[in-house]
């Protein structure tokens, strides 16, 4: 009997979550409904989150990724203290010359860490949360940086810069992706062919200037 396309599916999401040697697959759990896949269970840490959803999305086939995964460390890894965890934020975002760390104010509970303070990127609120999500010892990270633009836009300028960059691109078909622009907050909707697509396009509104926030709706088809 020949298996049915979603158990393929799964079969095939599975054994490459398991050839990824950044992700422990062992308490992955993956469940394909049509081309959506879930994933639940824990993993080791905040990267291995991102690759696994990745992983996922490489499949053929698969459109929709929902990451329900936690983090859960190994029990016999020494986790650090919070404030040892939020000492380690700071640092990494005082080494990096991308960010204004001065702005920042980084505060930890229970592993998990509130960013508030102003920047004057999305880009860099971006950059900020991700850092600080790679840092050892961090299960979740409250992103509640106010990006206030250095260079401010109107709404107009800012979808004409950003549909500009899609014309440039040669992944994106600018035609198939609707750009609204309220407030400096970028609403992205439309359809891209793949998982690559679609992070290009999430990209070019996250480092166009004038940009505080970018919703993204694209869906993979």
């Amino acid at each position: 009997m020949t298996p049915f396309a979603e158990e393929i599916k799964k079969q095939d999401i599975i054994d490459q979550l398991t050839w990824d040697d950044s992700v422990n697959a062992n308490n992955i759990h993956v469940n394909v409904t049509d081309s959506t896949v879930e994933l639940r269970g824990t993993v080791q840490n905040y990267t291995a989150k991102m690759a696994a959803e990745r992983d996922a999305y490489h499949v053929a086939g698969v459109m929709d990724v929902k990451n329900y995964l936690e983090i859960e460390f190994p029990p016999a890894v020494a986790l650090p203290e919070d404030s040892e965890i939020t000492a380690n934020v700071e640092r990494i975002l005082a080494w990096n010359s991308e960010i204004n760390a001065g702005r920042v104010r980084v505060d930890t509970k229970n592993n998990v860490v509130t960013l508030s303070g102003k920047v004057e990127s999305y880009w860099e609120k971006y950059l900020t949360g991700n850092l600080a999500n790679a840092t050892r010892g961090v299960i979740e990270v409250v992103n509640n940086l106010e990006v206030e633009p250095a260079r401010k836009l109107v709404d107009m300028e800012i979808e004409k810069e950003i549909r500009k960059a899609f014309e440039r691109t040669y992944l994106i078909d600018a035609e198939k992706i609707s750009v609204d622009v309220r407030n400096g907050s970028v609403h992205l909707k439309g359809s891209v062919p793949n998982f690559f697509t679609k992070i290009q396009a999430n990209n070019i509104a996250i480092y166009t200037t004038g940009v505080k926030d970018v919703v993204d709706d694209l869906t993979i088809g």
